[in-house]
């Protein structure tokens, strides 16, 4: 019972680690590489140059979303973990929603202000410290940021 036990969560957390793309060399890897490790993206978007982006968000719950880039030749730049702080500072008014999707992807949420004409995508993520918290960026009927904020929901260690 003991080493089916084991081999239960040796399998769960080698699956897990596919989710950030650990394993993929960076320069060296292939976009069919990628896609075998980490599976299909939920998005992805094409540059003039042919550069693309392929977004993985690690939901419905999850708190992370990893930004894969893949040169003109479909070789791996890099993998991005963009639910943080810093990448939610970049988001500003009158971005459009294509723009926050490009910087973010889907987000886990949304919501629709009738009387407002606005809706609403929140992000679950883990904070710089530790916090498991929602951002949240609003936008007008026009497709355009007019708000966003961030609120802590729980303290480190209570999920």
């Amino acid at each position: 019972m003991k080493i089916l036990a084991a081999s239960c969560i040796a399998v769960s957390l080698a699956g897990c680690a596919a989710y950030d793309g650990h394993g993929l060399r960076v320069g060296a890897a292939t976009e069919a590489e990628v896609r075998q490790l980490m599976g299909e993206p939920a998005m992805q978007f094409v540059d003039r140059e042919g550069s693309r982006e392929l977004l993985y968000p690690r939901g419905p719950l999850g708190v992370q979303t990893f930004k894969v880039r893949l040169n003109r030749d479909g070789v791996l730049e890099a993998v991005l973990p963009v639910l943080n702080d810093d990448t939610f500072r970049q988001v500003q008014p009158g971005m459009t929603r294509d723009e926050v999707l490009r910087r973010i992807g889907p987000p886990g949420e949304t919501m629709e202000f009738a009387r407002s004409h606005t809706v609403a995508w929140d992000y679950r993520y883990i904070d710089t410290w530790g916090y498991r918290a929602i951002f949240s960026v609003t936008f007008d009927e026009s497709g355009r940021v007019v708000s966003k904020f961030t609120r802590r929901i729980e303290r480190p260690g209570m999920f």
